[in-house]
């Protein structure tokens, strides 16, 4: 495996409004780590390979965070070689694990592509875009079913401006928490 010498920063890391991060600590063969503080305060990141970057061909640097007093790690995403940088939604800002932790340890694990494969990465983000979108439906349903003036179950009879009102509500509560619809 092609290993940069140390001290040379292999990955880097930007999380908006701060400094970009490059002091990956190596933990063991192919496994770094690092420490991101006030972890509650980060929606999405980016991280990317350098050149030098411990990752050939046919291998993926997936990525994992954990609280470091559970040590419980969880997957966030992988980049390739091939796709040296990507953007990843955290969902810390409401993660049980991670709500209320000053700190959490984001690692980089260098594992093959076959792995990559069976750890079912790509179909989890569109899981969870799917979700993201159905939460979005529920919630216009079920606004516009509270003004229903129908006693049908198969139609709905709705002023025509409601669409509007729930649209100026969505934005408002979106100004207030932009993760509000991630939450129960």
């Amino acid at each position: 495996m092609n290993v940069a010498p140390p001290g040379i920063a292999q990955f880097g890391l930007v999380i908006a409004g701060r400094p970009v991060i490059t002091d990956f600590r190596e933990i063991g063969p192919a496994h770094y780590v690092v420490d991101i503080l006030e972890p509650t305060q980060v929606t999405d990141l980016t991280f990317f390979l350098l050149s030098g970057s411990p990752v050939p061909l046919g291998f993926g640097a997936v990525l994992y965070f954990a609280v470091p007093a559970l040590q419980n790690w969880q997957l966030l995403g992988t980049v390739f070689a091939e796709k040296p940088s990507a953007i990843f939604r955290t969902s810390w800002p409401t993660h049980p694990d991670v709500v209320g932790q000053p700190v959490l340890q984001l690692g980089v694990s260098i594992e093959s592509l076959d792995n990559v494969k069976n750890l079912g990465i790509e179909a989890s983000g569109l899981e969870e875009r799917k979700a993201f979108a159905l939460k979005i439906a529920q919630d216009l349903f079920n606004y516009l079913s509270s003004f229903s003036s129908s006693n049908s179950q198969s139609y709905m009879t709705i002023p025509t401006n409601l669409l509007d009102k729930w649209m100026e509500r969505f934005e408002a509560k979106y100004r207030r928490d932009p993760n509000f619809m991630m939450k129960n």
